[in-house]
Order: C-alpha cells, then sequence, then structure tokens
C-alpha cells in the first residue's frame, strides 16, 4: 500500500464526507476548518464532538475558500484536510479481496467528478474492493469526488494505474474475469454469469469504451432498454450493473 504518511494531502468538504472520514482515519485528518457560524445544528455539533474525542485540530474561518475548496462550492460550512489514505497500488490489491469473491470496477474515460463518485458510491455500496482508474483520459480523486460519494470514497480502495489494459490483463493473470459494461455488448446484463471473481469495466457515455479497452474485455455485457432513450448516465448504467452483480452473489435478497 502507499503510506498515507507520505502521500499529498488533499482539502474534502461537506458534512457527510468529513464525519465519513473521521470515523475510519481520524488520525489521518490533519485540520478540520469550520465557519464561525458552524456547530449550532444537531448534526454539526455531534461531528465537532466527534473532533474533539479524536483530537483533532479544528479552526473557525470566515473564509474557507482560502483553504482549497474551489469558489462557488457547496461546503456546509465544513473542510478537511486529509490524507489519501483509499489510495493503494495495484500489487496490493489481492489483500484487499482475501477470502471474498473479488469485485473491482474499472473507469475508462470517465472524467466527471460526479460520475466517478456515483460509480464508487455504486461499488460500496454493492460490495466491490476497489476502483481502478487509469492515470489518463479519468478524474483525479479529489474533493469533489468525495463529496459526490457522500464519503462513500473513504469505504473502498481506489487504485490509479498508468495503463488501463496493462491493469486489465494483470487481472486477468490473478484469474478475474473482465466484463465490459457496452451498448453493442453481445450479453444481456441478466443472462451474463457475474458470481465469479469479477472486473467490470465502465465507460463515459457518448465515446465509450476505448477501442482496446473492449478488445481486452473477455465479454461484453448490454443494459436492455425499454423506452424511448437509448442510453444512460454511466454512473447510472454502473449501478445497475452493480446491482445485478450483488444480486447473483445473494448480497442482496
Amino acid at each position: 500500500m502507499i503510506p498515507s504518511s507520505k502521500s499529498k494531502p488533499i482539502i474534502i468538504w461537506g458534512i457527510h464526507p468529513v464525519r465519513e472520514f473521521l470515523k475510519r482515519y481520524s488520525s489521518d485528518c490533519q485540520e478540520i476548518f469550520i465557519h464561525p457560524s458552524f456547530g449550532k445544528k444537531k448534526a454539526q455539533a455531534a461531528l465537532l464532538r466527534m473532533a474533539e474525542q479524536r483530537a483533532v485540530v479544528v479552526t473557525r474561518t470566515e473564509h474557507i475558500e482560502s483553504k482549497g475548496v474551489p469558489a462557488g462550492i457547496v461546503h456546509q460550512g465544513i473542510a478537511a484536510l486529509v490524507r489519501p489514505v483509499w489510495s493503494i497500488d495495484f500489487l496490493s490489491l489481492p489483500m484487499y479481496w482475501k477470502n471474498k469473491n473479488p469485485l473491482v470496477v474499472l473507469c475508462d474515460q470517465v472524467t466527471d467528478p460526479q460520475n466517478v463518485g456515483s460509480i464508487i458510491r455504486s461499488a460500496v455500496a454493492m460490495g466491490a474492493q476497489a476502483v481502478l482508474l487509469p492515470g489518463h483520459r479519468t478524474g483525479r480523486i479529489t474533493g469533489a469526488v468525495a463529496k459526490s460519494s457522500s464519503g462513500a470514497l473513504f469505504h473502498i480502495k481506489i487504485c490509479q494505474v498508468g495503463n488501463l489494459v496493462t491493469a486489465m490483463r494483470q487481472l486477468k493473470e490473478l484469474g478475474l474475469w473482465i466484463a465490459g459494461l457496452s451498448p453493442d455488448g453481445e450479453q444481456k446484463l441478466w443472462d451474463s454469469n457475474l458470481d465469479s471473481p469479477l472486473a467490470l469495466v465502465v465507460g463515459a457515455e457518448g465515446t465509450g469504451l476505448h477501442r482496446l479497452v473492449k478488445k481486452t474485455c473477455d465479454f461484453l455485457i448490454s443494459i436492455p432498454h425499454f423506452g424511448p432513450v437509448a442510453s444512460m448516465n454511466v454512473a447510472s448504467a454502473a449501478s445497475i450493473a452493480l446491482y445485478e452483480v450483488a444480486r447473483q452473489r445473494n448480497l442482496i435478497v
């Protein structure tokens, strides 16, 4: 694993992300910044008590944006400087599915932080152990991703790889099947066997999966549509596919 103490800290914001980070990794929270009026509401006061119990430094400031929060962002009066403890090295992936049926999600050309965050949230909810992001043509993990995941980011591991195709081939060597989610997939989602060690690859709407990524998949699966809309948001499609994986694995009854 990449040592969290050697990773460059990032700023996160919003009540849910900060609270979820404190629950799991309070020792990796360097400082919390709050608006002077923060703490009057019940949920806010509870969060501040949690920070106090975990001996995290809390600083009141009129200008949270000056701490690295993008201007115009709805930060709910709170932000935190944290170490990216969710980041892991590719070689350490297997330890996170030890004694489990492996399930990882790979994002190809998904650049919108809202989509990346939503995919992470669904991956956590449906039992995945990790999300893989290539360093090129895919969104980085930022405070916006943490916010859109509602803090789910801190309950899964993120692995950023240099080349997605290379990572897919290495996952095959580790015993995983590679399923690509594509509108032209030859198998319908519910007709596919998803109860094996699996890597699910999702691509951005419009461009979809890159040609070589698609070629490297073991099989392609599609989500049938029954209405007038021919396609859906990548995060929505990923959520549906992950639900089917979980259903087949009897995580959901």
